[in-house]
C-alpha cells in the first residue's frame, strides 16, 4: 500500500466531519419540518384530511426539527469513528483486522 493511500481514510474522515459541521450550521428552510400540533385525538378523525393531519403530527413528534442537523450529527459521528478506527489501525499496524 502506498503512503498516499494510507492517508486517504484520514482525509475522508476529516471531510465527513467538516461536512457535518457545515450541515449543522446551515439549516435551510426547505428541510424544516412543521411543528406538531397538540396530541392528536384519534377519535376526532372524520375524514381523509383529519387522518393525514394526525399522521403528519405523529411523525413530526418523533423526527428532528430540521433534517440537516440530524444529517450533520451523523456525518460528524461517522467521520470521527472513521478517524478513530484508522488511527488505531495505524498504531496496531498488523494485517489481522477482521472488519
Amino acid at each position: 500500500m502506498s503512503r498516499k493511500a494510507s492517508y486517504t481514510p484520514f482525509l475522508f474522515g476529516l471531510g465527513m466531519v467538516g461536512l457535518g459541521l457545515l450541515a449543522r450550521r446551515a439549516k435551510p428552510s426547505a428541510l424544516r419540518l412543521p411543528e406538531p400540533a397538540d396530541k392528536p385525538s384519534l377519535r376526532g378523525i372524520r375524514g381523509g384530511r383529519d387522518a393525514a393531519r394526525a399522521a403528519r403530527d405523529g411523525i413530526a413528534d418523533i423526527t428532528p426539527n430540521n433534517l440537516t442537523s440530524s444529517l450533520g450529527r451523523t456525518l460528524i459521528f461517522m467521520g470521527g469513528a472513521l478517524l478513530a478506527v484508522r488511527a488505531l489501525d495505524e498504531l496496531v499496524d498488523d494485517d489481522s483486522a477482521e472488519y
